[in-house]
């Protein structure tokens, strides 16, 4: 078939001046220690742009003032400086605990172990008012969530959503975090999956209760606990796996500690087995923690303790699916974006 490049042309011409006047768009940001990560969508859920960008401080004014930019950024480079703000909203997800009816941040924290080298200041946030501040400064309607939430949006639309109406994610990174989709609906209830108590004698959490999924989960748990049991400091996540991995003589006792790791997080998934009975779990985490193989013996205990989560559910709730993903760049700035479309311009997407 013989295509004129001149109809062709035409035809990119009139879709895109059709979307400059019709489109709907969503930025959505993820604030993470210390860098920026956001995208541009369209109505229908594509990423069309993306950015990264560092940041040098972590107070909350600053960081408004930069995710404001960035968003600017996006927009202006995708849309045009002059693309009406009425047909763009803003997503963002932190995370931590936060209340989206009002867009505050209820809390966030970070310590300085959370970091590898560089090892930058610990912050806290309390109460930061994120969402009232972006929208004054962009005049667009924004929207606050947690990351697990986001996650589950972006899993919702382009991910295990498609096939299951029931599912949870599970986000591993500083913390540990989870959240739901139920009969189709995201439950955009505070789900702080990372305190539930699965260790009634369990070793201290940062939050101050005993026994905590995060007293052994989480970057900073796990390699905090492997320091206790072997004694060796440890920079970050990636030393704690390689001790385990190695011919260390401590190695077995790192290794035990990823294993428990991984059965704290089993309590917990079947604790939202109990709950809400869902046919699939997505386990975000570092790709080093899900890669299992010969010699990977981190990865090996932590995911075979994992897996074994039918022994602490009830019975009739057993039948779950596990899948696992490696974290990525832009995935939950993606998942912001979609919460933003839904909630600011009352786009759903249909699952593919």
């Amino acid at each position: 078939m013989n295509v004129n490049v001149n109809d062709v042309k035409v035809r990119q011409i009139l879709r895109r001046s059709y979307e400059l006047d019709h489109g709907r768009y969503a930025v959505g940001i993820e604030i993470q220690p210390y860098k920026l990560t956001g995208v541009v969508v369209g109505s229908d859920g594509v990423v069309l742009a993306h950015s990264r960008r560092h940041l040098t401080v972590m107070e909350s004014a600053e960081v408004v003032k930069h995710v404001a930019e960035l968003a600017e950024s996006l927009v202006d480079d995708r849309l045009g400086c002059a693309f009406p703000r009425s047909r763009v909203c803003v997503g963002v997800q932190v995370g931590g605990p936060v209340d989206p009816d009002t867009g505050r941040v209820l809390h966030l924290v970070n310590g300085p172990d959370d970091h590898r080298h560089e090892k930058p200041p610990p912050y806290e946030w309390e109460n930061v008012p994120l969402g009232a501040e972006l929208a004054s400064m962009l005049g667009c309607a924004t929207c606050v969530e947690n990351d697990a939430h986001a996650f589950a949006a972006y899993e919702q639309s382009l991910g295990v959503g498609r096939a299951a109406a029931t599912f949870g994610v599970v986000l591993v990174r500083d913390g540990v975090g989870a959240g739901m989709v139920v009969r189709g609906e995201r439950l955009s209830a505070p789900v702080e999956f990372g305190h539930l108590q699965v260790w009634p004698r369990g070793r201290i959490c940062d939050c101050g209760m005993r026994g905590c999924i995060e007293s052994q989960v989480g970057n900073r748990a796990l390699t905090a606990v492997v320091k206790e049991r072997t004694g060796r400091e440890l920079d970050g996540l990636e030393a704690a796996i390689a001790l385990a991995d190695g011919n260390d003589a401590q190695a077995g006792e790192a290794v035990a500690a990823f294993r428990k790791a991984g059965t704290s997080l089993s309590r917990g998934i079947a604790a939202l087995l109990t709950l809400f009975g869902p046919s699939h779990v997505v386990v975000y985490a570092a790709e080093d923690l899900l890669r299992d193989g010969p010699g990977r013996r981190a990865a090996n205990s932590f995911l075979r303790a994992m897996r074994k989560f039918p022994a602490y559910a009830f019975h009739l709730s057993r039948d779950c699916q596990i899948v696992t993903r490696p974290l990525d760049a832009f995935r939950g700035a993606h998942g912001a974006a979609l919460i933003a479309l839904q909630s600011c311009l009352g786009v759903r997407l249909r699952t593919r």
